[in-house]
């Protein structure tokens, strides 16, 4: 990325009302430039308001982190909205910092504000009255939903009608089956208005490509039309687990909704075991397994894909290195092939800021989702 972060902040976090915290970010902005010497040496720049939600201070602490790196790319006003409903005694405070990139070469430092609000207790209207005269006038306004539940309160339809995209990761998601259903059930609702991003969805991004690649050519592309049975594998004791089980659900969906199965039933294999789903396609049905499976050295990336089409074989397969991806084709009357496919995975930092330079709705996405709320009901 090159170039140097400084970080401004006033230390000391003060009453959560819009005058206080606008006459602080002008004394943190006189402060940053008597640190560099003169005012034309610090800049001001926002591209976008990002509204970022957490549910835990940990959380709170990672995103700040985060957002230092973001705005390398894309600067704008962060307000990190902290969360703690239990919390005592009950209030609302602000904390005011900033991010400032110097590129190798440059002589001024572009600069980032983050207002970080702090609600303890049952403060949630108050909080959304104090985040809506914080965003940047005529500049868009993104949400980023950074919980592990997906369950927005009625309070938030006030943000809604400003925003124009939602970016969430169902890889935080504990629930994941509930949670998908309640944001399908979310997109739904604002369908057509707000757009909608899934981080999580993005990984997967390089597993759809690798997979469609493999039916390419001519001579295997009618073998997606005889699929029969696809197998799923991917870690039990894993970190990624959460992250693995949302990409299951929603790779089976995207097959389905590509190759245009009808969604039969569920089978349920016991209490957290993860279950199988039986599709419809003409006179034929496919049945998607979903295996847990232990892994020796695994460290939450050992994942798998197995299809059965009339008489041929498909699988994709990472390892424990978390690097590559092995790919092989066995079809009846040609040598199997074989090939190794590097996948680099993007950390949360770059997904995001890809996603916040994306506009238009994925409707593939959209699609995948809505039928894994049909998958998941029951």
């Amino acid at each position: 990325m090159g170039g140097t972060i400084q970080e401004f902040a006033l230390d000391e976090p003060r009453p959560a009302n819009v005058a206080e915290i606008e006459a602080g970010l002008s004394a943190m902005w006189r402060s940053a430039a008597e640190a560099s010497g003169s005012e034309s040496a610090v800049t001001r720049a926002s591209a976008l308001t990002l509204l970022v939600y957490v549910d835990r201070e940990e959380s709170a602490r990672e995103v700040s982190n985060m957002l230092a790196e973001v705005t390398r790319q894309n600067p704008c006003r962060a307000v990190l909205m902290v969360m703690d409903p239990k919390g005592t005694p009950p209030g609302l405070t602000a904390t005011l910092s900033a991010h400032c990139h110097r590129a190798e070469s440059a002589e001024k430092q572009i600069c980032s504000e983050q207002i970080t609000l702090n609600a303890r207790g049952e403060m949630g209207p108050e909080l959304i009255s104090v985040v809506l005269p914080l965003t940047v006038s005529g500049l868009p306004i993104y949400l980023w939903w950074r919980a592990e539940s997906f369950a927005m309160p009625a309070y938030f339809d006030q943000i809604l009608r400003m925003t124009e995209h939602v970016i969430v990761d169902s890889a935080s998601f504990a629930a994941t089956g509930a949670d998908l259903r309640a944001l399908a059930a979310w997109l739904e609702k604002h369908s057509g208005r707000i757009r909608l991003s899934d981080l999580n969805w993005a990984r997967a991004t390089p597993w759809r490509e690798v997979m469609a690649q493999s039916f390419d050519s001519p001579d295997r592309r009618p073998y997606l039309h005889h699929i029969s049975s696809v197998r799923i594998e991917y870690e039990m004791e894993s970190a990624r687990l959460t992250a693995q089980r949302a990409q299951s659900l929603l790779l089976t969906a995207w097959l389905a909704t590509r190759l245009g199965w009808e969604f039969r039933r569920t089978e349920s294999h016991g209490e957290n075991q993860p279950r199988s789903f039986f599709f419809q396609s003409g006179d034929r049905e496919i049945k998607v397994e979903r295996v847990l499976r232990k892994v020796e050295g695994g460290c939450g990336v050992c994942f798998s894909f197995e299809i059965e089409a009339e008489g041929a074989h498909f699988s994709f397969s990472r390892g424990t290195d978390g690097k590559v991806v092995q790919t092989r084709a066995e079809v009846p009357g040609q040598p199997p092939i074989g090939r190794t496919v590097r996948i680099e995975a993007e950390n949360e930092v770059e997904i995001l800021n890809d996603e916040l330079m994306v506009s238009g709705r994925d409707h593939v996405y959209e699609e995948a989702l809505a039928l894994v709320a049909r998958m998941t009901r029951y």
